[in-house]
């Protein structure tokens, strides 16, 4: 209870940033967002392990549900993906029959990313248990409060996004652009 008490008054004095002689790792929203993020992540790993899927596996897939054809860059972007990590992951994910990457027509640099049947049907059974760990995970917050938790964090992602470092193309980042054409 000295703990809440404690919050309550710093979070009465105003925002305290990481500067301030007042400020509480408790109360400093982006470390709450990192604990809450990760103990999600930590009980989705769980919920997936069984089906020999994980997070990031699960990331891929739910992102190519809504954007299937989409390219490597664009699903490292929503994924919040480095282009190397997803390029091993993607590697790994096709080997297991869950996608298919192909160079695109167009432009034969570019590698766009398609589901497979056999993905469709492993995201449907892992589906099942990642809503589990999210209806545990919201559990007493009605539409409004996630709503509006979705807007205080769309709000803080594009104030974030606006001063970020440009993406560099797939040759600039250490993946042979050669080697992505192999999957």
């Amino acid at each position: 209870m000295p703990q809440r008490a404690k919050r309550s008054r710093t979070r009465q004095r105003g925002p305290a940033g990481p500067a301030s002689p007042h400020f509480r790792i408790a109360d400093y929203p982006f470390y709450l967002i990192a604990r809450v993020g990760a103990l999600y992540t930590r009980r989705l790993e769980r919920a997936l392990k069984p089906r020999g899927m994980d997070q990031a596996m699960w990331r891929v897939l739910m992102i190519l549900a809504e954007h299937d054809g989409a390219s490597m860059g664009l699903i490292a972007e929503l994924s919040v993906m480095k282009l190397t990590t997803l390029f091993k992951l993607v590697r790994r994910m096709g080997d297991d029959g869950l996608l298919q990457a192909t160079p695109r027509p167009s432009d034969r640099r570019v590698i766009d990313l398609r589901i497979t049947e056999r993905g469709q049907r492993e995201l449907a059974h892992v589906k099942v248990a990642a809503a589990t760990v999210y209806a545990e995970a919201i559990a007493g917050l009605d539409d409004e409060a996630l709503r509006e938790l979705n807007t205080v964090l769309g709000h803080i992602e594009s104030k974030l996004l606006a001063g970020a470092i440009p993406r560099q193309p797939a040759a600039a980042t250490g993946v042979p652009v050669k080697a992505l054409h192999s999957i």
